[in-house]
């Protein structure tokens, strides 16, 4: 009722907001019926093409618009008289066009644009050219401050996934997962501060526990355009602190089209050879118009299936915080593991479009649909300094699927435009039954290794490898345990918008915007940990007594109390070249390779007969329902001073409610028999959580050229906290030293501060060539923490902790006290080289560079001792150290160079991305875990085919040198994780009409 109240009263609000709009709307009814308009279509001279982007102003006014998607513009509340249209489109030549406006009337203007050249010489626009000067046209063209990938470029040769395509843009960095790009950061802040959408529809989250938005379940072959917006309007979410990422899916063309593509690829860490050749993607799109081309249908569709095999290695270290090394608190190996990883993924999606156009208007229906499923099996084996070993293997599937639905409408009423969505966004997150089984060596038998060597603590991971042997007497298998998640996030919006022109003078014009916006958003989160132990305890040494009889062929003695590795071996299961032979470590290192057909039915059997057993940490703690209602109000302006300075001054205003169903769990002993009682949990609601603020937003554009645009921009954002992070889940473990985890419905949204200042100089010659600046100034932002108390006040009394004995270890979120902040320079560079001698007039150049610091402070909680014995005490120290912000990178570089003559295009391409933050330790900074620097090479290649128009093949090649992924622990760049995922190539053919 309270959230009810809340709304309502927001609504009253809002007249206030409006009333700006309607004054404009009443004193521009008599200038309205006084003036006219101008419209057209910019369209390119020889292909006949639309020109996204492009500038049509009225000479000596600040009149003017840009062309939409379909290339068209219109130009309202023109007074009446004889005027000189000025049309312009970098790579293209600019004309001056005379037109006649008369009062009530539409003039209409088409405009065809021919390609700049070289006096004497025809050059003509090639595919890259035209995708770069669309790209440039569009950031232009943009009200805020935005990167682009247009559809041209996405369609000549496309990336592997969406994320690969954003990640080519400046300040953007790749967060990748099995050799290829998962979700993206923008300007050094996570993923889970950056939004995505489809068409102008938010997407759901992707991920289990934050908000983030995975883009490698997307190809690029469905999208018309991506664009990333940096500084917010009004009239945009304000929880995109990093930036909107906006995939666009485009409507139908006028007339049949069709474009096809199938390709077949290679996998160099594949182990068959139907693996190695066997990655594959089908693509295709059909669009055509329909009654008298009011009616336009678009259909589109990918289906792919790729290898994405690794080989890991990983390492852990111990500290001596006693012993200090010039500074440096040292770190001494403790375990290494390696890794053997089998990865298939398939995708699968598309997109129907359809639109239909009204006599003021349109309408149009966008449902867009993309799944990723991945099968995965890992053999690990882990080897530790102190002569153990354990090994493990898994066996598993994993299914994220986002559907998009949205009805929109665009109309104009008289000099009123008018545009509504209604959307609906689900995000589903299968895990049927992820599968482990482990093995270790007996209890009280031999230890897993032996060594010659001394001080295997202070060895490299390679050279400890190849230290140690693996004792094969005594391992037995411990037990099989299953992982399932079912995740299901939906979405239903509603969003209406209005705009009014206003011409002040010739030269102050601009328009009106106020909007709102409702939204209910659900998650429900179920996961769930079975097990079953056969090392300890009677309920093991039943589960054995039940495995002899249910199953004879495993080959258990009667005698056998325990389950032998060896029977759990996969004698035909090999690793070979391991990390491509790079590190000096070989598949021979790997002992034990456990057969996944034998853990499934051993699962199979302890399902049946009641001793797979629910844990509770895993089958409790993150289940919960959520449920928010959103509701959003702005109102915004667009102030045309002349053609030199535009202003955008906008206000939003959001409002939310949230609450949350989860469990609370109490474990006070361990399962020893079965049927036994070991813990306590029940359902708890946690109270409505509401909240409000206030965005003021402001936009300057300053034109003092024609060929020199300067932009600055003061706004506001929020971040909302992540799912897990507010929930009211409490997981308390009481037996022998108590520990806490605990969700934080306390937490406080984060806000930012955000300004930016961009110049940009863009002419024929030159291309386009921007300079920029950011600052980010984040409140109360959300970070995880960990610390030692008896004082219940510190968790508001949500549990009593013991007195007595040890303090309990909590676990938990909390607001920062300090100041968070994020700044950073932006560069980049993109050009033609349309005036070089013919057989370099091919060339495409792009570059662009990132340099991002940050800092915020991560809460340090430890335990000192004071005074001597036997009078001292154990005293908790309340600190904070300083750091850069998880996920950000120093420094981003993206170089590409393309070359086009005839029929054949290709390009070359070049990333680097700095290291970049991946852990923390809360005491040392020396301590934290960083990634290695990236530098990947790719290449790509098509040419056109002489026997049948539109036919062409292509060639992909990506990750050339093989590089790996690299982590690091420490600034003395202690190795803790390298994975090889090979190089990949792809050949294919497209047809398109």
């Amino acid at each position: 009722m309270h959230t009810i109240y809340n709304y309502f009263n927001t609504l009253r609000a809002f007249p206030v907001w409006v009333l700006l709009f309607l004054l404009v709307l009443g004193t521009g009814a008599v200038q309205a019926q006084n003036s006219g308009r101008i419209t057209g279509l910019v369209t390119d001279e020889s292909s006949g093409e639309p020109l996204i982007g492009a500038s049509v102003m009225i000479e000596g006014t600040s009149l003017g618009a840009a062309t939409s998607v379909e290339g068209e513009y219109t130009i309202r509340r023109v007074s009446p008289g004889d005027y000189t249209l000025l049309v312009a489109y970098i790579g293209y030549q600019q004309q001056e066009i005379p037109v006649t406006v008369t009062a009530g009337e539409t003039v209409e203007v088409d405009v065809s644009l021919s390609s700049v050249a070289v006096e004497g010489e025809e050059i003509n626009i090639t595919a890259q050219a035209s995708g770069q000067a669309g790209a440039i046209n569009e950031q232009l063209a943009s009200n805020t401050i935005t990167n682009v990938v247009s559809a041209e470029k996405i369609q000549d040769i496309p990336d592997i996934n969406a994320a690969e395509s954003v990640g080519r843009l400046s300040g953007v960095s790749v967060v990748r997962s099995g050799g290829e790009g998962q979700k993206v950061a923008i300007r050094g802040l996570s993923p889970q501060y950056n939004v995505v959408m489809v068409n102008g529809v938010r997407m759901q989250s992707t991920d289990p526990n934050n908000r983030s938005v995975d883009l490698n379940m997307i190809a690029p072959n469905v999208l018309s355009g991506i664009s990333v917006t940096k500084a917010l309007t009004a009239d945009m979410d304000a929880d995109a602190v990093g930036g909107t990422v906006n995939l666009k899916v485009g409507k139908a063309k006028e007339g049949f089209h069709a474009n096809f593509s199938m390709q077949s690829g290679y996998a160099s860490m594949a182990y068959t050879p139907e693996e190695t050749y066997g990655n594959y993607r089908l693509s295709g799109l059909v669009t055509n118009r329909f009654l008298d081309s009011k009616l336009g249908v678009q259909v589109s569709g990918f289906l792919d299936d790729q290898n994405r095999n690794a080989d890991v290695l990983g390492s852990g270290y111990y500290t001596n915080e006693d012993n200090i090394e010039d500074g440096f608190v040292p770190l001494y190996l403790s375990n290494v593991t390696i890794n053997d990883r089998v990865t298939n993924r398939q995708r699968a999606g598309g997109s129907l479009v359809l639109d239909y156009e009204l006599e003021n208007g349109s309408l149009i229906l966008n449902n867009f649909v993309s799944s990723l499923n991945q099968h995965q099996v890992t053999q690990n084996n882990t080897f530790t300094t102190g002569y153990d070993w354990r090994g493990w293997t898994t066996t598993g599937e994993f299914t994220n699927t986002v559907i998009n639905n949205a009805l929109q409408g665009e109309f104009e009423f008289g000099d009123i435009q008018m545009d509504f969505s209604l959307s609906n966004s689900i995000s589903l997150q299968r895990t049927p039954n992820d599968l482990r089984s482990d093995i270790r060596p007996e209890s009280g038998g031999v230890q897993g290794l032996r060594s010659d060597s001394a001080n295997l603590n202070q060895m490299n991971p390679t050279n400890f490898l190849n230290a140690v042997t693996v004792i094969p007497e005594g391992k037995i298998v411990t037990g099989v345990s299953s992982f399932s998640r079912d995740v299901n996030v939906a979405a239903q919006a509603a969003a209406l918008n209005l705009q009014r022109p206003f011409n002040l003078t010739d030269n102050v014009t601009g328009y009106v915007k106020v909007g709102g916006k409702y939204e209910r958003n659900t998650r429900d989160n179920d996961e769930e940990v079975l097990y079953i132990d056969t090392d300890r305890g009677g309920l093991a040494g039943n589960f054995i007594d039940l495995l002899k009889v249910e199953w004879p062929e495993l080959g258990l003695e009667e005698s056998d109390s325990h389950i032998p590795d060896a029977l759990f071996r996969d004698p035909d299961y090999k690793v070979e070249s391991f990390l491509s032979g790079n590190e000096g470590i070989t598949g021979e290192r790997f002992y034990d390779l456990t057969s996944i057909d034998k853990m499934k039915r051993m699962e199979q059997i302890a399902r049946d007969n009641g001793y797979y057993l629910s844990a509770p940490l895993g089958s409790n703690v993150y289940d919960y329902d959520y449920t928010r209602n959103f509701h959003a109000f702005y109102a915004m302006a667009e102030i045309n001073i002349g053609k030199y300075v535009t202003l955008q001054p906008g206000i939003r205003y959001e409002q939310f409610g949230f609450d949350y169903t989860a469990d609370s769990t109490v474990v006070f002993g361990r399962l020893t028999t079965p049927g036994e009682n070991y813990y306590n949990s029940e359902t708890i609601e946690s109270d409505v959580t509401e909240g409000e603020n206030w965005f003021p937003q402001m936009q300057v554009r300053i034109k003092p050229t024609d060929w020199l645009d300067v932009r600055l921009a003061r706004t506001e954002s929020i971040i909302y906290p992540d799912y897990r992070a507010i929930s009211p889940y409490v997981y308390f473990d009481t037996y022998a030293s108590p520990s806490l985890n605990l969700g934080n419905p306390s937490l406080k949204p984060s806000t930012s501060d955000n300004y930016d200042a961009y110049l940009s100089i863009y002419e024929n010659h030159i291309g386009l060539f921007t300079a920029g600046v950011f600052y980010k100034s984040i409140e109360n932002f959300i970070v995880p923490i960990e610390y030692l108390t008896k004082d219940a006040s510190k968790i508001n009394n949500r549990v009593s902790l013991p007195q007595n004995g040890d303090p309990t270890t909590i676990n938990t979120w909390t607001n920062l006290e300090r100041t968070s902040n994020v700044k950073g320079v932006e560069l980049e560079w993109q050009t033609h080289f349309w005036y070089l001698p013919e057989v370099l007039q091919g060339l495409v150049f792009s570059i662009n560079y990132t340099h991002i610091q940050s800092e915020t402070y991560y809460p340090n909680y430890y335990t000192e001792r004071r005074g001597n014995p036997p009078f001292f005490q154990y005293v908790t120290v309340d600190t904070v150290r300083s750091g850069r912000l998880l996920n950000q990178p120093d420094d981003i570089l993206n170089l590409t160079v393309g070359y086009d003559l005839g029929g054949f295009s290709a390009r070359i391409s070049y990333q680097y991305t700095d290291n970049i933050l991946r852990g923390i330790n809360s005491t040392y900074d020396e301590l934290d875990s960083y990634t290695a620097p990236y530098k990947r090479w790719d290449f790509t290649a098509r040419q056109k085919l002489p026997w049948l128009e539109g036919l062409e093949a292509y060639l992909n090649v990506n990750n050339i040198t093989n590089t790996p992924d690299r982590q690091f622990s420490s600034t003395r760049r202690k190795l803790s994780n390298v994975q090889y995922y090979g190089r990949t190539a792809a050949l294919g053919v497209r047809y398109s009409f």
